[in-house]
Parts: structure tokens; C-alpha cells; sequence
């Protein structure tokens, strides 16, 4: 066996135990209960008002001058049936 496929193997193995012992710990983490992922930036209380607000056509302008937080800190929305979504800002495009 060649030094190259020597190296190989063992970067094989490093790459195998270290996937092995992620999966180890994110499995021990769910089993006390712990959640992964980023937490939220915004409360989900306020992030479904600044939503609805944004829904009932309120511009992004008058949301930021109420101090609610900006869009880039509140998930996008999936968006609802189209009788209830925000209406066009320009006649004709949409």
C-alpha cells in the first residue's frame, strides 16, 4: 500500500468518526430535550403582529416609526389565500 492510499484511509476513518460523533451528540442533545438551529431574533407574539399589520396593507415606513422590528428580523410569511393577501402598492402590477 502506497503513502497516498495510507492517507487515504486515514482521512476515511477521521472523516467517518467525526460524522459518527456529531450525530452522537445532536442525538444525546434531542434526547434531554434540546432544540437546534438559531434561536429567533423577534417573540413569535410580536413577529405574528408585525405580520398581520403587514398583511392589512400598513407600509414598512409606518411599522418602523411604531419601533416594530424591521422585515429582515421577522420570517417571511406563507403567504395566505389570495383574497386575503396585501394588495399591489402600483395599480396594474399584480
Amino acid at each position: 500500500m502506497s503513502t497516498l492510499q495510507t492517507l487515504a484511509a486515514v482521512g476515511e476513518l477521521r472523516r467517518d468518526l467525526q460524522r459518527k460523533l456529531t450525530y452522537d451528540g445532536l442525538w444525546a442533545a434531542e434526547a434531554k430535550g434540546n432544540k437546534g438551529g438559531r434561536r429567533p431574533a423577534v417573540a413569535a407574539d410580536k413577529t405574528s403582529a408585525v405580520r398581520t399589520a403587514y398583511l392589512e396593507a400598513r407600509s414598512i415606513a409606518a411599522l418602523a416609526r411604531d419601533g416594530t422590528p424591521g422585515t429582515s428580523a421577522v420570517p417571511a410569511p406563507s403567504w395566505p389565500a389570495a383574497s386575503t393577501r396585501r394588495p399591489s402598492p402600483r395599480p396594474g402590477s399584480g
